[in-house]
């Protein structure tokens, strides 16, 4: 997506942008921007670009529809950091089968790209728990989509991640208990605090690095009070991490650091 220099929020080309500050909150100890604090930001930002079409999450709702995120694909550039301004825009590509394909942007206060992303959303009935199709989405508010196929992301093609804990140097984390503070709105596991799960029973000298790529597949919701087993498997600087709860898997995530 080409950069341009307005600060106002567009939709009238299917691009929503916000301008923002990273808070100290937001960073690690390095005072980069963390990489769950990274994910909040770009799914507030597929809320927002809803709800300035006037399709709020609560609105949403009461015609039954929810969007759940299912997959991500980041290309770092640069990570931000701690009090720098940046731009961050949002925009449909196109429509894959079930899957709504949102791409996402950031960009530093001169208009240098920091991160590019793509993700995968599906579309589903919040009472029955049923997926719904995106032809029925688009029934029902017609016109509200914009795709823009001809604007792809830079982040990598999205790949099937695998890791089975049984393979040759899989290691076992602390399991991890979900708790009230992990929740979001939708009643499950917010999605970022994966992430952090993922990063918290990495070593040190990982984690200290700025990640380079990053994929995230989001398979199935942990509920209060279910236990996550966590796995992970390093190779060189690339790690795969994998949360498994009632048998079955949560999520899973490949992290790629750059040299530091």
């Amino acid at each position: 997506m080409k950069y341009t220099p307005t600060i106002n929020n567009r939709t009238e080309e299917g691009l929503y942008q916000e301008e923002m500050e990273v808070k100290f909150c937001q960073c690690d100890a390095s005072h980069r921007l963390k990489l769950s604090e990274l994910f909040r930001i770009l799914t507030d930002m597929a809320d927002s670009a809803f709800a300035f079409r006037g399709m709020d999450h609560q609105f949403l709702m009461e015609n039954r529809m929810v969007f759940l995120i299912t997959r991500f694909s980041v290309q770092v550039l640069r990570m931000p950091v701690q009090t720098e301004r940046i731009r961050v825009a949002t925009w449909e590509q196109q429509i894959e089968r079930a899957q709504f394909i949102r791409n996402f942007c950031v960009w530093d206060k001169d208009g240098n790209p920091l991160i590019e992303a793509s993700s995968g959303w599906i579309l589903v009935d919040p009472v029955d728990r049923s997926i719904l199709r995106p032809v029925q989405f688009e029934e029902h508010f017609p016109g509200s989509l914009r795709p823009q196929p001809e604007e792809k992301s830079g982040a990598p093609d999205f790949v099937r991640l695998r890791l089975r804990d049984s393979d040759e140097g899989v290691l076992r984390g602390e399991d991890r208990k979900i708790v009230y503070s992990d929740i979001d709105g939708n009643g499950h596991v917010d999605n970022a605090r994966y992430i952090d799960m993922a990063m918290d029973i990495l070593p040190e000298q990982l984690t200290s690095l700025p990640p380079e790529t990053v994929q995230v597949a989001f398979n199935r919701e942990a509920m209060l009070g279910e236990t996550l087993q966590l796995f992970w498997k390093q190779d060189g600087r690339k790690v795969t991490v994998k949360g498994m709860a009632e048998g079955k898997d949560s999520f899973i995530c490949m992290i790629d650091f750059a040299e530091g």
